[in-house]
C-alpha cells in the first residue's frame, strides 16, 4: 500500500519513486538523530546540574563549619570581655571603697574633701 502512494506520489510530481524513498528516509533519519541530539543534550544539562548541586552541597557544609568555629570564637570574646568588664568594676568599687575610708578618716581631722558623687 505504502510503496503504491509512493509511485502515486512519483508520478504526480514527476519524480522517481526512488527519489521519494531518498526524501522519505532522509527525513526519517533527520528526525531520528534530531531526537537523539535532544536527549544527548538533556542528559548533558542533567549532569551539569548534578555537578553544581554537589559542588554547592560541598560549600554549604564549609560554611556551616566556618560559622559553628566564628560562633565559638565570638562566644569566647564575650566571655573574655564580659570577665574583664566585671574584674574592673570590681577593681572601681574597692578604689571607690578607699577613697572614701581615707576621706572619712581625713574628716576627723578636719580636712574638709570635696562633694564628689557616684
Amino acid at each position: 500500500m505504502r510503496l503504491r502512494l509512493i509511485g502515486v506520489i512519483a508520478l504526480c510530481s514527476g519524480l522517481r519513486a526512488s527519489d521519494i524513498m531518498k526524501i522519505d528516509l532522509n527525513n526519517a533519519l533527520t528526525i531520528i538523530l534530531g531526537l537523539i541530539a535532544v536527549i544527548g543534550a538533556i542528559y548533558r544539562l542533567a549532569q551539569v546540574e548534578a555537578n553544581i548541586v554537589s559542588r554547592i552541597t560541598s560549600l554549604d557544609k564549609k560554611i556551616d563549619v566556618h560559622l559553628a568555629e566564628y560562633n565559638s570564637k565570638k562566644e569566647l570574646i564575650e566571655y573574655r570581655l564580659h570577665g574583664h568588664d566585671e574584674l574592673i568594676d570590681h577593681k572601681f568599687g574597692r578604689c571607690w571603697n578607699e577613697i572614701k575610708d581615707i576621706q572619712n578618716y581625713l574628716a576627723k581631722d578636719g580636712f574638709i574633701p570635696r562633694s564628689t558623687t557616684r
